[in-house]
This record gives structure tokens, C-alpha cells and sequence, in this order.
């Protein structure tokens, strides 16, 4: 409804300039608020909204000091003249018709409008009187201010109470189990549609690939499109943007434009960024899942034809989601390693009694033999030192076996505990070598191989001696234990920087998908039924070559052996 106050004030003021035009003014015979005219403008001077009073052809016949202030010109310069002359909002068509409408039809109108030059709003009134038509304009820009305030101020609140409601639900759902991948999986189904028309989590992997572990899609024409794509143009690590980029450096990536970005992007594959467009989408983010400074993976929110628009909001909503599933995914791989170290633990436990008690049920026997054909007997008489001599010799290796596996379990006590030093000194691998081989003539004999030894050169350099017989003789029984039955080669080179020693088999060799495990703590590969050993021997080794700056690798075929390599610098850096 029109306030009544204005219709009024409107209404006074015409009656009055029609009084004077008659000779009739009811209001006396004092006009010392009246203009040239003979308007009474008094009232319409103190009003605080500016005001014009026109003809209903739109000549200006009035305008009040605030008018004045808001067009920055004198009414001097105004009066006479049409209205949509004086202001270029008024100029507009749908304002002009809506003041012809008042003037020919007497229906008041009342409606707001904004200049886009000064940002300021406005409402505007017309209002017929007579023969005249009269402009109320009273400025509302700190009101729409107010009211966008408390408008932005609600949407927020909105908004955060919608997210606290979606990172609640996230953090039940990433509560719900503690294996990886359906953890992601249920994260990423969650996030779909409510934070993008897509969602994946890629996970780096310890050989430099990336795996995608979780992806849904808001339409299931989406799938395939993306599946082809990620078939095409795998993720790399070493990317310049995207996904690999953000799982080497872990820093989020936001794109709320693709579209114009990948327009002003230079150079590239035609083919790639045809590809890419093809998939539609028009704004992304990628946020690295970091936990305890450690980038386990990345998740990305793609959107492509919905209407939504990202904003730094959504990115702080998909960090936050990423936070909590970094930790759940942390808190799942911590309790599959505590499973893993459990397990291995029992399966040490049970392998170590096996591996000592072997020996030493041995060592027992051949003590008592050793007892009895000591002792004086009534007819033969004590028995011949060839046969106490070959009891003693097999006294001997089960005690040797014993002293090694103790050996073994000092050195992981060692090691774990960050006590494993070296004492370096200067000497020649190649002969080392030559002098530890001899040591295993017994136990090549036994298993039926023979050894080949390549160490004709010189190999100096400066190590622990210890550390490289203890490194010697793992590798040696390894070949031994795996390559029963068969040849081994042993190689030692070096040249200006480096020193090498190779040990090769030709036993059961090594599977692809064990050689990640090959060099872990209490690992083994084989049967403990078929192979003997506490599966810490290539762990040792690694530890002792990783602490003097060398390398160890492995090449193996299944069936056709394999052959380990360590490579030590000459000199420590």
C-alpha cells in the first residue's frame, strides 16, 4: 500500500497552486513560502526526500533543495524542462511509461530502482493530483546495505550449518570401517551430489604410480568418458597441474572456471585438450589428504553441467572433508600395520623356537653321543678319534648355526634402536671376498653347488669390515639356502666412484609382486617348511648397506634365480 502521508502532502500542495491560479487561496493572503509561480513550496523544502512536482507532460515545475543535492545542479538549471531530462535513469522506457501511466490514468505507483554509476537505490513514488504529477524519490542504499548484510549473514549460517551437518555425516561414515578403499569409496559416494557431479581419491603408490581408489559420478553417462580417459592419460607424479601436482606437493588446486583457463592455456596436445573437454567440466578442486605431514592422497570434486559454482567456501568444506578422511585413512593404515607387525610377530615368534631349537636338538644329540663313546666300554674300548672328531665337527656347526640367528636378533635390536655404528677402515672388497668364500665350502658342498668367484681386481675402499663379512655371508647363505642344486657366480668390480659385489643363483627366483616385501623385517617368501631362516637376513643387509651410502637391488626371474647387486661409494660423502 502508498502511504497515505505522501497522497496527502501531494494533494495540499496542488490544491493550493489550483487556488492561486483561481484567485482563491484558502490559506490567506501570505505566500512567503511560494515561488515565482506561485507554488507553495514550504512544506515540500523541508522534506527530506528529494521531490518533484511536474505537469502531466512531464515539464518540471518544482523540485525541493534535497532534488537539488542528489542531481548536483540548481533548480534554476531543472525547472522548465522535461523530466528525463534531468537524470539518466529517468531517461529509461520502463520509467517514462510508468509516468505517462500515472498522468493519464490517476493510479498512483510505487516502485524501487538502481543506479548502476553511483550503486545506490532507491524508492521511487508517483502520485496525480489534479493537473500534476508528483516524483517522491527517498534513498534506500543503507537499508539494501543492511539488508544484504544480514542476507549474507544468513546464507552463511545456512551454509555452515549445512556443512556441519555433511562433515558430521562424513565423520560417520569414515568412522564405519578401517579397511582403505571402502573407506574411500563411502566418502566418495557421500560427496557426490551434495559437493560436486563427480568425485575420486588417488593414492600414490611406492613405485611412483598412481592408483584411483574411489570414484562416483552424479550420472552413469559419466563413467565411461572418464574411464577412457584416465586409460589414455594416466596420472603422473610429475605433472605441471592437477592431481599429480597436488599429490607431489600437497598444496590445493582451484580452477572455478575450467573452461576459460584451458582457452588461455598455450601449447599442449590437440588431441589431449580435446579430451579434456569432452568431459564437460567446468570447475574442479583437488585436495591433498595430509596427515602428520605425510600426503596420502588426493581428492578431487568435478563439476560439469549443474549450476553450481564453486567458491573458497567449498574449497575450505572439501579441505575439511580431506582432513578427516586423511586421518581415518591414516588411523585404518596404522591398524592394518599394527595387524601386519602382530602377525609377523607370531609367525617370527613361531619360526624363531623352530630355528633355535633345530640346532640345538641337534647339538644335544651329538653332545650324548660324543658322552657316550667316551666312556670306557667292556669290550671295544672307547671309540676312535676319527668318529669323535667328525661328532665334533658337527658340535661345532650347530653351534656356529646357534651363534648366527643369536647374531641375527642382536643386530634387529641394534638397528631398531639406532645403534648400529660403523667403524670404518680401508680395505679391499675383492679380497674380502676371496677370503670369506673358503668359509662356505662345507655348506656348498652339502647343498651340491658349485661357486664361481670373479674378484681378480682391486676393489678399495672405505667401510666397516665386519659389516661387509656380516653382508658377505647373508647374501652367500641365501644363494645357498634358494639356489640348492645349482651354480652361483659371485662378482666383485669397482671403478673411479663406486664398488660392486654381485651374487647370483639359479634357484626358485623371485615373484614381481614380492619384491616391494623382499627387504622388510621378518619377510619371507618361501616356506619356512622348505627354507629354513628367520626372513631377517635381507633385511640386515640392507640396513648395513643403506648405513654405509650404498644401494642393494635385485634382478630375478621366476624359475631362473636371481641375482642380488650392492653398489658402495669408495668414499663416504
Amino acid at each position: 500500500m502508498l502511504s497515505g502521508r505522501y497522497i496527502a502532502l501531494a494533494r495540499s500542495h496542488t490544491d493550493r497552486v489550483d487556488s492561486l491560479s483561481t484567485g482563491q487561496d484558502p490559506g490567506g493572503a501570505s505566500h512567503g513560502g511560494s515561488d515565482a509561480s506561485g507554488l507553495d513550496t514550504a512544506l515540500l523544502d523541508q522534506m527530506p526526500e528529494a521531490v518533484v512536482v511536474c505537469s502531466l507532460d512531464a515539464v518540471c515545475l518544482h523540485v525541493n533543495p534535497s532534488l537539488e543535492r542528489h542531481l548536483g545542479r540548481p533548480r534554476q538549471e531543472l525547472l522548465g524542462r522535461r523530466l528525463w531530462e534531468l537524470h539518466p535513469e529517468w531517461t529509461e522506457r520502463s520509467f517514462q511509461e510508468r509516468f505517462l501511466q500515472v498522468a493519464r490514468t490517476g493510479e498512483s505507483a510505487e516502485f524501487e530502482c538502481h543506479t548502476e554509476l553511483q550503486d545506490r537505490w532507491f524508492v521511487k513514488r508517483l502520485f496525480r493530483v489534479h493537473e500534476r504529477v508528483v516524483l517522491f524519490s527517498r534513498d534506500i542504499s543503507a537499508e539494501k546495505k543492511q539488508e544484504a548484510t544480514l542476507r549474507a549473514l544468513y546464507d552463511e549460517m545456512r551454509r555452515a550449518q549445512r556443512h556441519a551437518a555433511f562433515l558430521a555425516q562424513a565423520s560417520e561414515v569414515l568412522a564405519s570401517s578401517l579397511e582403505h578403499d571402502l573407506i574411500l569409496q563411502r566418502m566418495a559416494h557421500l560427496a557426490v551430489p551434495i559437493l560436486g557431479d563427480a568425485c575420486s581419491v588417488d593414492l600414490p603408490m611406492p613405485d611412483g604410480q598412481v592408483r584411483r581408489a574411489a570414484a562416483a559420478f552424479s550420472r552413469q553417462e559419466m563413467v565411461g568418458p572418464a574411464q577412457d580417459f584416465q586409460a589414455r592419460y594416466p596420472i603422473r607424479l610429475e605433472d605441471a597441474a592437477g592431481i599429480g601436482k597436488v599429490l607431489r606437493t600437497g598444496v590445493t588446486e582451484f580452477t572455478p572456471d575450467f573452461p576459460a583457463m584451458l582457452a588461455a592455456a598455450q601449447g599442449g596436445s590437440s588431441a589431449y585438450r580435446r579430451a579434456v573437454e569432452a568431459l564437460g567440466i567446468s570447475a574442479y578442486i583437488i585436495v591433498p589428504l595430509i596427515s602428520r605431514g605425510r600426503v596420502l592422497g588426493a581428492l578431487t570434486l568435478l563439476n560439469s553441467e549443474s549450476r553450481r559454482r564453486y567458491t573458497e567456501a567449498d574449497v575450505r568444506l572439501a579441505e575439511d572433508l580431506a582432513r578427516r578422511a586423511a586421518t581415518s585413512l591414516d588411523n585404518g593404515r596404522l591398524y592394518t600395520e599394527a595387524q601386519e607387525a602382530v602377525r609377523a610377530r607370531d609367525s617370527f615368534l613361531s619360526v624363531a623356537s623352530h630355528e633355535l631349537n633345530t640346532p640345538l636338538t641337534s647339538l644335544m644329540l651329538n653332545i650324548q653321543a660324543l658322552r657316550r663313546d667316551m666312556e670306557p666300554r667292556a669290550s671295544n674300548g672307547p671309540a676312535s678319534p676319527e668318529a669323535l672328531s667328525t661328532k665334533v665337527v658337527a658340535v661345532q656347526r650347530q653351534v656356529s648355526r646357534l651363534s648366527s640367528l643369536v647374531r641375527e636378533l642382536l643386530d634387529v635390536s641394534r638397528i631398531t634402536a639406532g645403534r648400529l655404528r660403523l667403524e670404518r677402515e680401508d680395505l679391499d672388497l675383492a679380497a674380502l671376498t676371496r677370503e670369506v668364500v673358503p668359509r662356505f665350502t662345507e655348506d656348498l658342498a652339502r647343498a651340491g653347488c658349485a661357486l664361481h668367484l670373479d674378484a681378480g681386481g682391486a676393489a678399495t675402499g672405505h667401510w666397516d669390515r665386519l659389516r661387509l663379512e656380516q653382508v658377505l655371508q647373508n647374501l652367500l647363505s641365501n644363494a645357498i639356502k634358494y639356489g640348492r642344486g645349482r651354480p652361483i657366480e659371485v662378482r666383485v668390480g669397482a671403478d673411479a666412484s663406486r664398488a660392486w659385489l654381485s651374487v647370483k643363483d639359479q634357484g626358485m627366483g623371485i615373484p614381481p609382486e614380492g619384491r616391494a616385501r623382499l627387504f622388510q623385517r621378518f619377510e619371507r617368501l618361501a616356506s619356512e617348511r622348505h627354507y629354513g631362516g628367520l626372513g631377517l637376513g635381507l633385511w640386515i643387509v640392507k640396513q648395513i648397506v643403506d648405513a654405509m651410502e650404498g644401494r642393494i637391488h635385485v634382478e630375478s626371474v621366476p624359475g631362473q634365480g636371481s641375482t642380488f647387486t650392492v653398489e658402495l661409494p669408495r668414499h663416504p660423502a
